[in-house]
């Protein structure tokens, strides 16, 4: 029969809904009956079309029944003549066989109910015969009385086996005198009845809906829709449709704001006025601001309140307030306003919120009064409502209200007394505190820029803007700038700042190698700060003075000034210098190859942060970061993905670092695609971050090589080379070893599959030489390079040798040894997912040499490990050296497979080879078939390879 219900698309966020319907259906021993209640737009047709689609997939029949919204005029039973009438169109003769005895129905028919229902029972009983029976009766809340007791009699006696019964209704219609409620209630009790509740779609599924509609809205413009549309899959989509250039700004579309607005335009007056104020109050309103802001008497108040809950507009909150159902319902509502009804409103707001002593009181007032036009008591709210947050280890909170204050201020000049004179520094540390340096670097070199007034003020401007600065890979202040600004606090009075400009003097001398310097001034800083009362001060300094020993060689002491500053910092209750201390001593620990204490320290930063309120700390972020790195390369896949999951925002530049690190991850498991998807938020912000720029190009780098496309591969490489040298005027670097790996080992790959392509990229192959002999230049030594560099010469100069091998012949025993030390190497950094790739190439060059047992065992190790890391790629190539053995007896090559498998390894299609042998294609592609079967090959490529380790191309 025809298909009622089908579905027209994907859906989202019903994954596990519709699998127990489909279990359900498949089990025909069992009949079921299902209330699916929901809100209006939540997504019941489309799940239900879902289901539908599953009953046809097994063969069985789906018949639909809606109820109408006719009031006391509705017919009876009209669900089921729909049905009836489906089936007669679709199956006359299934119809005039199973429903011979509902003649009751017709007009004139019967006057017992009973005779009614039991012919409809039979009628199913009938139909359950052909298989699964979905009964679908939509809108119940809509069903006449005979209707609903014809779903009693069918629920109360039980259905026939496979006969599935699924009644929707809407929750949000359902008000308190609604004749459904007390049948749901009866139902509920059944036993053969379940009762199930459409929620609305997660924040993810919503996201998946709103690209799938729509793929070319940004980030912002997404995450917008998906807050507005509060999980409703209809509002979601009207939303997406209205979209374009006024997405996420205030505003519905006209029709969806009309629909909102129907439900309350049925209310009376009263109800009507307390919705209004309810809108303009916000998401949650209390009963006392609403009876402030209608000035309805009590008894009016407590009736339009009733109205609008049974009618479904409001809800009550846990704490006790009154809140909208649909928050886009709030926005109709308010959008509908007059101007000057909703300045009034926002107006009376901010008083009553003024005279309110608890946490966000001030927030309110600023929302209020802007929104009133009362400018300067916004103004003064703001700076409050930020001073708040600081004060309750919000620094991330406080920006927003700072930024507002300065902003307004900026609009009007008038009011500038308003604005604290040290307000620009305020925002700044904030800033500072929660992450984002770029933004308070900017904000300072504005600042300093229109600044006029005392010089002490102004050094302290110039503090701010090294702070920043140095978190970032800008460029830093001249060390004159520190010099001349030092001359506005040389007295007692100001000797904190005096110490602070002189600490980060020489911290930015020490981050031009200028350690001896560093060293002096960083003393003459100690002098300054111990004779103030400023331990946070000294600490920083002592900090700094620890790292400045670990760069010149004292190691041991280092460590052990960092570890002591630590406990400092703790002692004095000094979060921020507790993270930099850490911070500064997992960085120490990783550059001396110590990974696994550099990650339980990043670790620990990253606890002591939560445990601080901190965690949007700048320090804690970057301990963050780099502590989700190094789970990443020690194989702590899940770990890592927990570190970037947060439940705050962060700023641009360290979401870029968070996704460079879901980069990775997504390489490791085997998926270039995800990597691909992520790649353009970093790259846009790239420039800003050395960080960014040497991780995210290597991983480019490698997916372009997995896309088959090492023209690109090179690109990307030649790119990330400029980038440094032109941002940065970095010629030499060590994070060229890892890229120079990656790129060579494409190259190699690409070599392996048509060594008639190897001319084309000697060139990259010989630059990438070119690289790695530089950087060995430029520090003297390979032992100079700290543990993980080591690694990454060794695997590239092992595939610089793979790459002139190019699987042909024996390869050359400094190949093997290459990758074996290579694969040592990053063995004793712990990151198994390295060792493991290095021993794949291991592997097979050992195979190619006739080292097979060896072979099979080293492939079998990095095999074990690709399956506990759960690496899909890694997992297939090692299967090399494993099934690569030669082909048994009854498994040997025909002379036409021998004559296909060389024009695979030389890289031909099936139609070329077909062109070649004088073959059909579909020929060819039997013999390619039959070629990988019997070499145990899941690919073309590495059939070929194992071919060349076996002798076969000989």
């Amino acid at each position: 029969m025809s298909s009622p219900l089908a579905p027209t698309g994907p859906i989202f966020g019903r994954a596990f809904e519709v699998e127990d319907f489909a279990s359900l259906l498949a089990d025909r021993e069992r009949s079921s009956v299902t209330l699916l209640g929901g809100d209006a737009g939540v997504g019941k047709t489309r799940l239900v079309a879902e289901v539908a689609q599953r009953c046809r997939d097994l063969g069985g029949r789906v018949l639909l029944g809606h109820c109408l919204d006719l009031g006391d005029s509705a017919g009876p039973y009209l669900p089921i003549t729909e049905m009836l009438r489906q089936l007669r169109a679709a199956e006359p003769q299934r119809y005039a066989e199973a429903a011979a005895g509902l003649a009751g129905l017709q007009p004139g028919g019967t006057t017992n109910p009973t005779e009614v229902f039991d012919a409809v029972a039979t009628f199913l009983e009938q139909l359950a015969q052909d298989g699964p029976q979905l009964v679908v009766v939509e809108d119940v809340h809509w069903a006449d009385r005979a209707t609903r007791e014809l779903l009693t009699y069918l629920f109360t006696r039980g259905l026939p086996d496979r006969v599935h019964l699924l009644a929707t209704y809407r929750t949000d219609d359902l008000h308190r005198r609604h004749p459904l409620r007390p049948q749901l209630a009866e139902w509920s009790r059944l036993p053969a009845v379940r009762r199930a509740g459409l929620q609305p779609l997660p924040p993810s599924a919503a996201e998946e809906l709103v690209r799938h509609l729509r793929p070319q809205l940004t980030e912002p413009q997404t995450a917008a829709i998906v807050d507005r549309a509060g999980g409703n899959p209809f509002f979601t989509e009207e939303l997406v449709a209205a979209s374009g250039e006024s997405v996420g700004a205030a505003g519905l579309p006209a029709e969806l704001a009309d629909l909102l607005l129907v439900r309350v335009d049925s209310l009376g007056d009263d109800v009507r006025q307390v919705l209004r104020s309810a809108s303009v109050a916000g998401r949650s309103v209390r009963h006392t601001t609403l009876a402030q802001l209608t000035e309805l008497d009590a008894a009016r108040l407590e009736g339009a309140l009733r109205a609008a809950l049974d009618g479904q507009v409001l809800v009550t909150t846990e704490d006790q307030c009154y809140a909208f159902r649909h928050a886009l319902q709030s926005e109709a509502l308010y959008d509908d306003l007059l101007p000057g009804e909703r300045v009034r409103l926002h107006s009376r707001l901010a008083d009553l919120w003024a005279d309110r002593a608890e946490p966000g009181a001030a927030a309110a007032v600023a929302l209020h009064a802007e929104r009133a036009g009362r400018v300067e008591m916004a103004i003064e709210a703001s700076v409050r409502a930020g001073e708040v947050a600081m004060g309750t280890a919000a620094p991330s909170n406080a920006v927003p209200h700072f930024e507002r204050a300065l902003s307004l201020a900026s609009q009007h000049p008038e009011l500038a007394g308003a604005v604290p004179v040290d307000l620009p520094q305020r925002t700044a540390e904030a800033l500072l505190r929660s992450g984002d340096p770029h933004r308070a670097a900017s904000l300072m070199r504005d600042a300093l820029h229109g600044h006029s007034g005392p010089l002490p003020e102004r050094a302290d401007l110039v503090r701010l803007l090294a702070s920043a600065l140095l978190f970032t890979d800008l460029p830093q202040l001249p060390i004159a700038a520190f010099d001349e600004a030092v001359t506005w606090v040389d007295d007692p009075e100001h000797a904190a700042v005096h110490a602070a400009l002189l600490a980060l003097k020489g911290r930015t001398l020490m981050s031009e190698e200028r350690y001896a310097e560093a060293t002096a001034v960083i003393d003459d800083a100690l002098t300054i700060a111990r004779q103030g009362d400023s331990a946070s001060v000294v600490i920083d300094l002592m900090t700094t003075r620890a790292k400045l020993d670990g760069l010149t060689g004292d190691y041991t002491g280092a460590v052990a000034g960092l570890e002591a500053n630590w406990q400092k910092a703790r002692a004095h209750h000094d979060v921020q210098g507790e993270l930099r201390a850490l911070h500064q001593l997992a960085g120490l620990q990783s550059r001396a190859g110590q990974h696994q204490a550099a990650y339980d320290t990043y670790a620990l930063a990253t606890r002591r942060a939560d445990e601080g309120h901190a965690s949007g700390d700048t320090h804690a972020l970057s301990s963050r970061t780099f502590g989700a790195v190094l789970a990443a390369k020690r194989g702590d896949w899940a770990v890592a993905n927990a570190l970037l999951e947060l439940d705050f925002p962060v700023s641009p530049m360290f979401e870029a670092g968070f996704d460079v690190v879901r980069m990775q991850l997504a390489l490791m498991r085997g998926d270039p695609a995800t990597a691909r998807a992520v790649f353009p938020a970093v790259r846009a912000v790239w420039t800003q971050d050395m960080f960014l720029l040497v991780n995210a190009g290597p991983a480019m780098v490698e997916v372009f090589g997995a896309e088959g496309d090492p023209a690109a591969a090179v690109r990307m490489y030649d790119e990330t080379l400029a980038t440094a040298r032109d941002v940065w005027k970095l010629h030499v670097f060590d994070a060229q070893l890892h890229l120079t790996a990656v790129l060579v080992q494409v190259l190699a790959d690409v070599a392996r599959e048509n060594q008639r392509a190897r001319s084309q990229w000697q060139p990259a192959a010989d630059a990438g030489l070119a690289v790695l002999e530089g950087v060995v230049a430029d520090r003297g030594t390979d032992q100079i390079l700290g543990l993980e560099s080591r690694a990454w010469l060794a695997r590239a100069r092992a595939e610089l040798l793979r790459f002139q091998w190019a699987g042909v012949g024996a390869p050359d025993s400094a190949l093997i040894d290459q990758f074996r030390s290579a694969a040592a190497l990053f063995d004793e950094c712990g990151f198994p997912y390295d060792r493991a790739e290095s021993q794949v190439q291991l592997a097979r060059a050992l195979f190619a040499a006739g080292q097979r047992t060896q072979a099979r065992d080293v492939a079998s190790r990095a095999a074990d490990t690709a399956r506990a890391l759960g690496a899909r790629r890694l997992i297939t190539a090692a299967r090399v050296g494993t099934t690569g053995s030669a082909p048994a007896a009854d498994g040997a090559l025909t002379n036409r497979e021998a004559e296909v498998l060389r024009l695979v390894a030389g890289g031909r299609t099936n139609g070329q080879i077909a062109a070649e042998l004088f073959i059909s294609p579909k020929t060819a592609s039997v013999h390619v078939s039959n070629i990988l079967a019997k070499l145990g090959a899941t690919t073309r490529t590495e059939a070929a390879d194992l071919a060349r380790q076996q002798g076969l191309l000989d």
